[in-house]
């Protein structure tokens, strides 16, 4: 989905109103979490940048001059980033891709109509090796193809108008539920899109199916697809990506990994084990999960065993979103697909105001087998301490967002006009950062061949994640999603 590299052309205000010393945060590196975009493109197909580039603007985020003018950032850079190019792997053998801080994990976004993120792979997984046009055996047949190199398969953007994922798979092992911002370019999947597909490629899938009835945008719709497989007792781990072609950095969204090494092959151990949760920066909101169950203690993306009737104990703790809301959504498990239809989509279970910067919600409850729950954090669309003048201007940004279509690509360059400096924009050679204006987005130097690549600040990072009722801005953007835990039977 290269729109998104357009959609990095804004150049967005600065947040030196926002400023604040680093905050580690909750997930931490010593406890083996590790940030990361799971979704880049380079010039090898897709993108418009070569590896080194690439790379290098992945490391942006804890150089020196970034730091001193972002200091909420150090520490806070990215671990790992996989380089996607579409139905390619030839970018793993560049003599470029390296590196001596990120992890980098082999990378091909895989399909024509339909698109997936395979992760840990090194030999090129075909989308249509017939040449007769995908279908679901060809996807079928890329999932196994993709599992035998020891790699993850996740559909990217899988409600995306133009390349949606309606087919009917179950063994992926991941979904993409937020693709560059939560907002942008995310009209939904309607029912008649899904009709004039079925026509093309045949029968979607029935969880698919009901996430296009849920509606809202299509990252809403991503998340209620989550919550329909949970319901079929298909269990997958939560990732984003930035979908990175040009223009905005890398890491935005953030994907956490909690990993037992750090390396490719721990890399894609987390999402093999659901060890995630995504974040709307590297530096903004976290969410962790604990549950204590008779059976032992677990976290995100586990599944938790249980015997009937008992009691476990959950702690959702959530970090760096104070003044936020966190949301803990669950649900049980259905008996057949048609029952489906009739299954109720992002109920709260419990719900709390995030009123600090470390915070926690315990709950107890007595599961049944097939249940599972998940945590939703949103944080405020305005920025603490913003002025009445600052607020509007992030509202307008919103709801101009919330107006992109799926490939708008010149309304997207039109909510960024008045704040990227169109000199450096189209010379990323001129990217000096004494330069570097409070009131414009900011260039990052890594990038200085043609066009550059900004750095969006804070608060209008948050626009881009508005939250959307109805059609309508709220007063909330969404700060972060960590995998389900679903409760097992106990073996005996």
């Amino acid at each position: 989905m290269w729109m998104l590299a357009l959609l990095a052309c804004p150049d967005p205000v600065d947040d030196s109103a926002t400023v604040q010393a680093a905050d580690p945060g909750i997930a931490l590196v010593a406890d083996g979490w590790l940030r990361g975009d799971f979704h880049v493109h380079t010039l090898y197909e897709g993108g418009w940048e070569d590896v080194a580039t690439n790379i290098g603007l992945a490391e942006a985020l804890e150089t020196d001059a970034f730091v001193a003018a972002h200091p909420e950032y150090e520490g806070n850079g990215l671990d790992f980033v996989a380089i996607t190019d579409h139905r390619t792997v030839e970018q793993q053998s560049d003599p470029d891709y390296v590196s001596d801080r990120l992890v980098l994990v082999g990378g091909e976004e895989f399909g024509g109509k339909g698109h997936a993120g395979l992760h840990g792979v090194h030999e090129r997984v075909d989308h249509d090796p017939d040449g007769d046009g995908s279908d679901l055996e060809d996807q079928l047949a890329g999932i196994a193809a993709t599992h035998a190199q020891g790699a993850t398969f996740s559909p990217n953007h899988p409600f995306l108008l133009d390349i949606p994922w309606p087919w009917d798979t179950e063994d992926h092992d991941g979904i993409e539920i937020w693709n560059s911002g939560w907002a942008l370019m995310a009209p939904p999947f309607g029912e008649e899109d899904l009709v004039g597909w079925e026509a093309r490629y045949g029968t979607a899938g029935a969880a698919y199916r009901r996430a296009v009835q849920a509606g809202g945008t299509s990252s809403d719709q991503a998340l209620a697809w989550n919550e329909a497989q949970l319901a079929l007792g298909r269990h997958k781990a939560l990732i984003g990506g930035s979908d990175r072609h040009a223009v905005l950095l890398p890491g935005f969204p953030t994907t956490y990994v909690r990993v037992d090494e750090t390396s490719e092959a721990g890399v894609v151990e987390a999402v093999t084990t659901r060890r995630t949760f995504v974040a709307r920066t590297p530096a903004a909101a976290q969410v962790l999960v604990l549950v204590e169950a008779p059976s032992g203690t677990f976290g995100l993306g586990d599944s938790v065993p249980i015997s009937g009737g008992d009691e476990v104990s959950v702690t959702v703790r959530v970090g760096r979103a104070r003044g936020g809301h966190l949301e803990v959504r669950g649900g049980g498990a259905v008996a057949s697909e048609e029952e489906l239809a009739d299954l109720e989509l992002g109920v709260a279970i419990q719900s709390a105001d995030v009123d600090s910067a470390d915070f926690s919600l315990s709950f107890s409850l007595t599961p049944e087998v097939g249940d599972w729950l998940y945590p939703v954090v949103t944080e405020p669309l305005v920025f603490e301490g913003a002025t009445e003048a600052e607020a509007e201007s992030v509202r307008e940004l919103a709801r101009a967002v919330v107006e992109t279509g799926g490939e708008d690509f010149i309304g997207l360059a039109n909510l960024f006009v008045d704040l990227a400096d169109p000199d450096v924009l189209f010379d990323g050679g001129r990217c000096f950062p004494e330069d570097w204006r409070p009131d414009m987005l900011q260039c990052i130097p890594a990038d200085s061949e043609g066009l550059a690549t900004f750095y969006v600040p804070d608060r209008f990072d948050r626009a881009l994640n508005v939250i959307v009722r109805d059609g309508e801005i709220t007063d909330s953007c969404m700060g972060a999603v960590g995998s389900a835990v679903r409760f097992v039977g106990a073996e005996r």
